[in-house]
């Protein structure tokens, strides 16, 4: 490379470094550069995304009623099978429609998905089931298009 470049005049040499030398800064943009702020934008885009979603649920949880439903409302504890006691409360909450997918695992959860349904009717449902001596193991919620209405996912546990 070095005999090659002893061959060229000296306006040739400076024009082959000129070349390097965009090259090199091309390449930087195109693999450092460019991805940096793809990579920035898109946090960015989420971290919008996760401050509406908060946005939405401060107002949803003022929205709940204060004294809709009383803990201890005298619901029955689990006498039968954790899926009947679950199942009842349900329809008791009249969430059947909503309901997507309920799936025992196991003799101790249930998994249960719910889709569109309204977040006070959700957390009043919750309600009633943790007073009947079931916990909430896992739970996610998300926003749909509509306002006040969530899909969720619910894992139960037998206390």
């Amino acid at each position: 490379m070095v005999s090659l470049l002893a061959q060229y005049s000296m306006r040739e040499k400076s024009i082959v470094l000129l070349a390097l030398l965009v090259l090199a800064g091309l390449a930087s943009h195109a693999l450092v550069i460019e991805p940096y702020q793809l990579r920035v934008a898109s946090v960015h885009s989420a971290l919008e995304q996760k401050a509406t979603d908060l946005a939405w649920m401060q107002a949803a949880v003022t929205k709940l009623p204060a004294t809709s439903m009383p803990l201890n409302t005298g619901a029955s504890k689990i006498s039968g099978s954790m899926a009947n006691f679950i199942d009842q409360a349900v329809r008791k909450q009249g969430l059947s429609a909503q309901l997507a997918q309920m799936t025992p695992v196991g003799s101790d959860e249930i998994r249960m998905r719910y889709s569109e349904v309204d977040f006070n009717r959700l957390i009043n449902f919750i309600a009633l089931i943790n007073s009947g001596g079931v916990e909430v193991k896992d739970i996610r919620i998300s926003s749909t298009e509509d306002l006040g209405l969530v899909d969720s996912s619910i894992v139960f546990q037998r206390l």
